[in-house]
């Protein structure tokens, strides 16, 4: 019943959101393009229907990734509209970068209004969806009977999200258990003891019961675990477990199935197919365009004046450590003199950075083309080659050297669970001035708090701070 409700539900929304997006380029058409003398509305319709196609391919992957085609009881309005405006923007630039790839023109004026119309009809159908549920919900429709099977800490912080969170559509029925003393969790709340084990039954046969929450201790209560999912699955009633047993401090939760085997998965790290995937094709498509135009406008000419200003190879290839301990080579324009490496070991004394990183403020290596490269960050741009490859990103933690992985703690190698990237979330908060343990942080936060949104606010940021030149990684 409720994978079928799920199902329509999904159908419901998608189908809504793609009216949405044909009304916003019906608008855009009409305003940018019509009444013409040369075409009619149809053609002048027919003209840009692409950015409705490239849309809705991309705005269904991101946003069945953001769960915003099933039930949004668990969300919080604000947070529920936060969530699809984030999706319908990055959804746009992702469109819009698609099309100029593809070499289709639009004026400004189109891709405004078709920008604008999209956001705000998805949005306000959204917004609209949920004050007409929350209305329903007031008159006492729409709302699920549950009922918890354990009294513990875990069942009391339960309750209270279902007690305290009306929006959400639950009501308590009851709790559950064989000690009635446990109640005393549950002090200051309105919840009823139901009754011990034996009671579920009787209960799931004469009340209407939608749903039961299980949050008993799988060590200890495995056969009555066992009993209540039976019971419940006996009579079509679907069973829940609350699996917050772990003490997680990072990490997320969530249940995968192995053919027929449910698999609790935990994972601190970024595991969203879809924007992956998203953000692996603008890895390439961007490094592709960059290599092509970059190659004869700077790489050429760089490579003459590197060659004779000082002996050695054009490009720098260093180890660098990758994702998951992977090595590679990453590459540089050369901005030292040719055995850099080799003068290191004498220069180790006077490393100005804190942690295992090696950092001179005017290191006597640098050459002068080297010193404007730098600065700039164009010295970066051939690591695009690497990006093009999949051994690094756009955007993400900086790959470090092995020296410095073997002195890392426990904690801080977790910045190599994720692809190493050209510029990141500490290159824009402060570049080569960050202490080393903040620029851990920050990529650790970079990593807990990963988005294709956020990916886009950092290249916006790196725009600036490479323009200003505010430093080098």
């Amino acid at each position: 019943m409720l994978k079928r409700h799920a199902a329509t539900l999904t159908f419901v929304l998608g189908a809504v959101d793609c009216v949405c997006t044909l009304a916003a380029y019906a608008a855009a058409t009409y305003w940018a393009d019509f009444p013409a003398e040369t075409e009619t509305f149809g053609d002048a319709f027919r003209d840009r229907i692409g950015y409705v196609l490239v849309f809705v391919l991309v705005w269904t992957g991101t946003a069945s990734d953001q769960h915003l085609f099933e039930s949004q009881r668990g969300r919080s309005l604000r947070r529920q509209l936060f969530i699809a405006a984030r999706t319908a923007v990055v959804s746009l630039l992702i469109t819009i970068f698609l099309m100029i790839f593809l070499r289709r023109s639009a004026d400004e004026v189109f891709i405004g209004i078709y920008a604008f119309g999209t956001l705000a009809l998805i949005v306000s159908f959204r917004l609209v969806l949920r004050v007409f549920l929350r209305s329903i919900r007031r008159r006492g429709y729409n709302f699920r009977r549950v009922v918890i099977v354990g009294a513990n800490e875990r069942a009391r912080h339960f309750a209270d999200i279902i007690v305290n969170r009306g929006q959400y559509g639950f009501v308590l029925r009851g709790i559950i258990d064989d000690d009635e003393s446990r109640m005393h969790f549950f002090e200051g709340m309105d919840a009823e003891y139901l009754g011990s084990m034996k009671e579920l039954e009787r209960l799931l046969a004469s009340e209407v019961i939608d749903e039961v929450y299980i949050t008993l201790p799988v060590r200890s209560c495995y056969e009555e675990i066992q009993s209540v999912a039976g019971l419940c699955e006996g009579i079509g009633v679907p069973v829940r477990f609350v699996a917050d047993f772990f003490p997680l401090r990072i990490a997320r939760s969530r249940v995968d199935l192995m053919e027929d085997v449910p698999v609790l998965s935990m994972s601190a790290i970024p595991e969203q197919q879809i924007p992956l995937a998203i953000k692996r094709i603008f890895d390439v498509v961007a490094s592709s365009c960059g290599l092509a135009v970059l190659i004869p406008l700077m790489f050429i000419p760089l490579a003459i004046l590197i060659k004779l200003e000082s002996r050695g190879p054009v490009f720098y290839a260093q180890e660098r450590v990758g994702l998951n301990g992977r090595r590679f080579h990453m590459l540089k324009f050369r901005s030292m003199v040719a055995d850099a490496d080799k003068l290191r070991e004498e220069l180790e004394a006077h490393n100005e950075a804190d942690g295992p990183v090696f950092k001179i403020k005017n290191d006597p290596r640098i050459t002068r083309i080297g010193a404007f490269i730098r600065k700039y960050s164009v010295d970066e741009f051939p690591q695009l080659i690497n990006v093009w490859r999949g051994q690094m990103s756009l955007i993400g933690p900086r790959p470090p050297i092995p020296k410095e992985v073997e002195e890392y703690t426990w904690e801080q190698r977790r910045r190599l669970s994720v692809r190493p990237g050209m510029t990141g979330l500490w290159q824009v908060s402060g570049r080569s001035d960050t202490s080393f343990e903040d620029w851990v942080a920050l990529d650790l936060e970079y990593i807990d708090t990963w988005s294709l949104y956020l990916d886009f606010q950092i290249l916006w940021r790196t725009y600036g701070a490479v323009v200003k030149g505010r430093g080098a990684s």
